[in-house]
């Protein structure tokens, strides 16, 4: 509510705010005043600007886009703050303080460089309003007050009352526009019922507000800049380092607290609630990386990271968010939607609120008459997580989980793990606290045992790092590839390929390659100069892991060569036909016709031929080798490789690896 002094048509004081004030002196010869106070809900909307309600020309003169650094981004205040926030009833609403700086405004409306005094325009009188008696008790012997340029400010100790003239004064947030904005969206626009009143309930609500005084009188000092400081610029300086220094949330911690995320709430299935807790089926948070936003694990005692399961969860989803460019495109939404309805929809149904299929959300509220959209669809609404989580934990969940817990290595960690209490006992407590806590424990503990560090903490570590020691299985690469495969054959397909088998069938191949010592990245390959994994995963000059998608791919086709091909030998097998040689399982494979009951196999194929057709494998200038020498070259390394990750062919002549390949070329040719 606004109120006029008795100077009425020159200034528009509004009533008096109370709090306490502060300020920041941690430099010399600067002193930053401020006052905190709360704000009616109305009060705080009707007085406090953002910098769309600064007169149009200050933009102009004095480039609101430098001063704010950034304009309000208004879908995120309608579609995020108000719709996904404000307006849902299951939430507890809070918003951290708003910080303002007042700042003087000319005639014309122009933001000032300072603080005008006008000695025309006499001070607002004390009390406020008539005999307010407790207003009146401002008027203290020992109140210091501050009059300048249309600010009162008085303070006693620590507790102050402020007020300005809005004529000359602009309350404007450097710190929590978007806050501001959707407040004021979410009371005055129509669309949200409210039409300017908020109902009664809503009108007790209280706005913990911040504002900036910026006046030698109020306090503010600032010997770098002497009497020449210009409001503008330092309230760019403050909003700049506001933002800058109020760090971004990261991922990890981000996948912990979001409860709007489909990729945060289904991680969050995969793991125990809490620290210091082992449930059966689901991964140990004490053994997880949480406190950080790195996804490797392979040091150290961690089963896996978090960021690491965002990763995974997102690519096993296969969401068509990247595609979504534009919210307001029907196609691209629609596109969006069915991936959404295809991952996270249960027995072939639609993600659901209610019986409301997600599907007819959209045609009904975003679209006007089910043709043109009139609302964006950025995000999956927030009423339908719970359903989609549902579809997650049926769908995705139990596979994933066989595969994270119950591959072998992972056992054996695990097994070690819970041999000595590390999830549930000090070793767990120790490490889910923050690293100045880690020092206390580690000086108190010692003081008593010292010992305690080395037998409770590092030895236990010690031993879960030696246990990753070149082992593919730790490799968040490797696992990733892994993992593309399992969602292959615990959901694409699941039992309507019986070629492919299960997800039991796929953890006892891997656990096979895991004893044989395959999954070991210096895994030699006999006969061969290289290593098993050069060219695949390793660089052939240095043997170090190179990290990017190709190499993904190369690890990924691997694996379903490997694997289908032991799938293609137990079958051949169990009918009595006879086994084909690593030569002819190649062709086999290559074949595009045979796709259909080995999907993606001729891709693979092709997608590993290229990673061994470089020179380096040649040994020669290209200029010196023929063409078919190449291939011959390819071909007896793709078959050594091949052989080795399945066992009944390694035990055929070791001459059939190096047979001749005519036939084998034609049909290269051919594919």
């Amino acid at each position: 509510m606004l109120m006029f002094s008795e100077d009425k048509g020159k200034v528009k004081f509004n009533k008096p705010l109370y709090g306490m004030t502060g300020k920041y002196t941690l430099a010399e010869g600067i002193s930053l005043p401020y006052f905190s106070s709360l704000l009616d809900i109305d009060r705080a909307i009707n007085e406090l600007r953002i910098a769309e309600q600064v007169p149009a020309s200050l933009e102009a003169k004095w480039s609101l886009k430098e001063l704010f650094q950034r304009e309000i981004d208004e879908k995120r205040v309608r579609q995020d703050i108000v719709k996904g926030y404000l307006l849902d009833p299951k939430k507890l609403k809070f918003f951290n303080a708003i910080t303002i700086v007042l700042m003087p405004k000319g005639a014309d409306d122009k933001i000032l460089d300072s603080f005008e005094n006008d000695s025309t325009i006499p001070p607002p009188t004390i009390p406020w309003e008539g005999n307010d008696v407790e207003d009146g008790q401002w008027n203290h012997p020992n109140a210091r007050i501050a009059n300048f340029g249309g600010v009162q400010f008085i303070s006693i100790g620590l507790s102050a009352r402020l007020r300005w003239d809005e004529n000359r004064v602009l309350a404007v947030a450097v710190d929590g526009q978007h806050r501001l904005s959707a407040l004021r969206t979410f009371r005055e626009d129509q669309e949200f019922g409210r039409s300017g009143s908020l109902r009664t309930h809503e009108q007790e609500t209280k706005i913990p507000v911040l504002f900036v005084l910026l006046h030698p009188d109020a306090g503010f000092l600032n010997v770098s800049v002497q009497a020449n400081y210009s409001i503008r610029r330092i309230s760019r300086e403050l909003f700049t380092d506001l933002n800058k220094n109020a760090k971004t949330v990261d991922k990890a911690r981000e996948l912990i607290l979001d409860d709007k995320s489909i990729n945060a709430q289904c991680v969050r299935t995969l793991l125990t609630e809490s620290t210091t807790e082992d449930i059966p089926g689901l991964l140990p948070l004490s053994l997880v990386r949480w406190q950080d936003d790195f996804n490797r694990f392979d040091t150290s005692y961690y089963l896996n990271s978090l960021v690491h399961l965002n990763l995974l969860v997102s690519e096993i989803l296969e969401l068509k968010d990247k595609e979504l460019r534009d919210p307001m495109d029907k196609k691209q939404v629609m596109g969006f939607i069915k991936s959404i309805n295809d991952a996270l929809g249960i027995n072939g149904q639609e993600v659901k609120d209610g019986e409301r299929p997600l599907t007819r959300y959209y045609l009904e509220d975003c679209c006007e008459d089910e043709e043109d959209p009139h609302t964006p669809f950025s995000r999956l609404p927030e009423h339908y997580l719970d359903s989609a989580v549902e579809g997650f934990i049926v769908n995705f969940r139990p596979w994933l989980l066989r595969l994270l817990l119950d591959f072998k290595p992972y056992q054996e960690l695990l097994a070690y793990a819970r041999q000595y209490n590390l999830i549930e006992g000090n070793f767990g407590k120790f490490q889910a606290q923050t690293s100045k806590h880690k020092n206390a424990i580690l000086q108190q503990e010692n003081t008593k045992d010292s010992e305690w560090n080395k037998r409770e903490i590092l030895i236990p570590q010690s031993a879960i790092n030696s246990m990753k020691e070149n082992q593919w299985a730790f490799k968040a690469i490797f696992q990733k590839a892994m993992i593309r495969l399992g969602r292959i054959i615990g959901f694409e397909v699941r039992s309507e390929n019986k070629n492919l088998g299960n997800i039991d069938d796929f953890l006892n191949f891997l656990n096979g390659l895991y004893d044989k010592g395959i999954l070991r990245v210096d895994a030699s390959l006999p006969d061969h100069s290289y290593r098993l994994w050069t060219f695949i995963a390793l660089n052939p000059g240095n043997e170090k892991i190179k990290v990017n998608r190709a190499v993904e791919d190369r690890i990924f086709s691997l694996l379903r060569l490997w694997y289908f091909g032991t799938r293609k030998i137990q079958i051949d097998t169990a009918a009595g036909e006879q086994i084909l040689s690593n030569r002819k399982l190649l062709q086999f494979f290559a074949a595009d016709k045979n796709r259909v009951h080995w999907p993606g196999c001729p891709e693979a194929y092709e997608t590993l031929r290229k990673g061994f057709d470089v020179a380096t494998l040649y040994r020669k200038d290209s200029n010196e080798i023929t063409i078919e020498e190449k291939k011959e070259l390819v071909r007896v390394r793709f078959s050594a490789v091949l052989a080795a990750g399945l066992p009944v062919l390694s035990q055929l002549q070791r001459g059939a690896l190096h047979e001749q390949s005519s036939e084998y070329y034609n049909q290269d040719n051919e594919s």
